[in-house]
């Protein structure tokens, strides 16, 4: 029976505890004091400082061993579109002489911020882009001026 009735005071204490909470609530009451002009006070919502606009961060990816601007520009966090491969290489033709040629360790810079006309233009250069020929080293002239 003490057990019992144990139970239901637990259960009580837990019902007041979730229906109340633990937090008091803040006491906030309006204004009710006139200006000198004798007139009530009008609420006003209170200015907030706008955000601040954020750089967007320049990305950065570290090349492994088998990767490829394709396999790269895949990734969700890159483009998410292997189409967009050329993007990767535009960006980063100071490491880059050969698009099929990439390094191990390399660190890439992955820049989001091309325009639509840009990354259209991007899709049709790797759709144009002729079928892979394995080589070792970059070739003199690309297929394609990208």
């Amino acid at each position: 029976m003490k057990v019992l009735k144990l139970l239901v005071v637990m259960v009580f204490v837990l019902l007041l505890f979730f229906t109340v909470g633990c937090a008091s609530r803040p006491n906030v009451k309006p204004n009710t004091t006139a200006d000198e002009t004798g007139t009530m006070p009008v609420p006003t919502e209170q200015a907030t400082a706008a955000p601040t606009p954020v750089e967007e961060q320049a990305v950065k990816y570290v090349v492994k061993k088998g990767d490829t601007l394709w396999g790269i520009s895949t990734i969700n966090d890159i483009y998410a579109d292997p189409f967009q491969w050329p993007l990767l290489y535009k960006a980063n033709r100071d490491q880059i002489k050969d698009p099929d040629i990439i390094e191990v360790g390399q660190e890439l810079d992955v820049k989001k911020d091309y325009s639509q006309t840009q990354v259209s233009d991007a899709i049709q250069k790797a759709k144009d882009t002729p079928p892979y020929k394995p080589h070792t080293t970059p070739r003199k002239s690309l297929p394609l001026k990208y």
